[in-house]
């Protein structure tokens, strides 16, 4: 069972709802016009985490088939965030989630948790998703945003485009799965702290130290648009899931029993 704690939000909304705001005034722009301003800036780790070749996805699948992938996506992410109290869903980006670590919310290391959020999507993986994972830290601005008709929350900043953009540089390779981020993020830390070794009984040698299934790569340059170059790590694992249906066969399968069984009306 999941224990909310007073550093547990739902949503950006309930946090700006519930905390003092660093900006709270009103702007009367002579073009733009007027509008509300209230926001929270705080430090956060963020994780972006993208459904791998969605462009192809919906262009292999009907949109019937692509809804019930994408829900199917959001079913299993939430099984990785039931372990992570300290993180807020921030918001659905066509094909991306965007989730953020901060002290303000708990977490004693944000950057650790976030890790550890994408290495349980890395290792419990069983319909294939392959999600693309990055990870970025820094300063952001929790804020409401819209028209007159509907303000929402959000989240701005360079970290949020930074892990975007991390999350798409992963390297080539037979990957399982593969968390990217800044060369920065990983000075001083300790790999096994990180990704401790599996220990166990064995029936016959006792106590087992197996050493963890991940592997950290060396630095390397990369050109990202808008940010130059950036000097990033990654952090994989090759052990794969047995090959069988993936959620991209198990959306046909249940699109079929949902027209066969009469619960699909065609609407022209």
């Amino acid at each position: 069972m999941l224990v909310k704690t007073p550093y547990s939000y739902n949503t950006i909304t309930d946090f700006l709802l519930s905390q003092p705001l660093t900006v709270d005034v009103e702007v009367d722009d002579e073009k733009a016009g007027c509008f509300p301003l209230k926001c929270i800036e705080f430090d956060a780790t963020v994780l972006h985490v993208g459904m791998h070749n969605f462009a192809r996805l919906t262009l292999d699948l009907s949109p019937t088939e692509i809804l019930i992938y994408l829900n199917m996506f959001l079913i299993w992410m939430r099984d990785s965030l039931s372990r992570e109290p300290f993180c807020v869903v921030e918001r659905f980006l066509d094909s991306s989630i965007v989730l953020l670590f901060s002290k303000k919310f708990g977490s004693e290391e944000p950057f650790f948790d976030a890790i550890r959020a994408a290495r349980w999507m890395g290792e419990n993986d069983e319909l294939l998703f392959k999600p693309d994972m990055g990870i970025a830290s820094g300063r952001v601005a929790a804020g409401f945003a819209g028209t007159p008709k509907e303000f929402t929350g959000s989240v701005f900043g360079r970290p949020l485009l930074l892990a975007a953009a991390s999350a798409k540089m992963k390297p080539e390779g037979d990957m399982a799965a593969c968390i990217t981020f800044p060369e920065e993020e990983w000075r001083g830390r300790s790999f096994e702290e990180l990704f401790p070794p599996l220990e166990f009984e064995h029936p016959e040698q006792g106590r087992v130290r197996q050493p963890a299934a991940w592997k950290l790569g060396e630095s390397r340059s990369v050109e990202i648009p808008s940010l130059g170059t950036v000097g990033l790590r990654d952090v994989a694992t090759f052990v794969h899931w047995p090959p069988d249906r993936d959620a991209k066969e198990k959306a046909r399968e249940w699109f079929a029993q949902i027209k066969a069984k009469g619960f699909y009306k065609y609407n022209k």
